[in-house]
């Protein structure tokens, strides 16, 4: 099995979750809740749909199986998500350069201040 496709949408926020998405198995299966979140380290991982017990703890609703499929799916969302955080830079990057070139295009622009008697 291979992932044939993975969605995300990146959130903006302080918490550990830092997108939420769905992945597809040769175009044939989807699974939604996947998240990708970041641990106290600063590392990405991938968390699977869950459901939360009786006794507070988590257990997973789908999961792969094999270490292979496992390694497959997650590389294939935290690559996603990397080519995403880094469109998403890029576009700020590129916003924050027009504005500061129309900010000096409006300082150049703007009259000298005139000299002279004020009334």
């Amino acid at each position: 099995m291979q992932v044939s496709e993975v969605r995300l949408n990146l959130l903006k926020t302080d918490t550990a979750v830092k997108a939420i998405g769905s992945f597809a198995l040769d175009g044939a299966f989807a699974v939604r809740g996947v998240r990708v979140m970041e641990d106290k380290n600063g590392h990405n991982f991938v968390a699977f749909p869950s459901r939360e017990k009786q006794d507070g703890s988590y257990e997973d609703i789908a999961f792969p199986l094999s270490k292979e499929l496992y390694a497959s799916i997650t590389g294939a969302i935290i690559d996603e998500y990397k080519q995403q955080v880094e469109k998403q830079e890029q576009a700020q990057n590129q916003e924050a350069s027009k504005e500061a070139t129309q900010t000096e295009a409006e300082s150049a622009a703007a009259p000298a201040p005139k000299k002279g008697k004020s009334r």
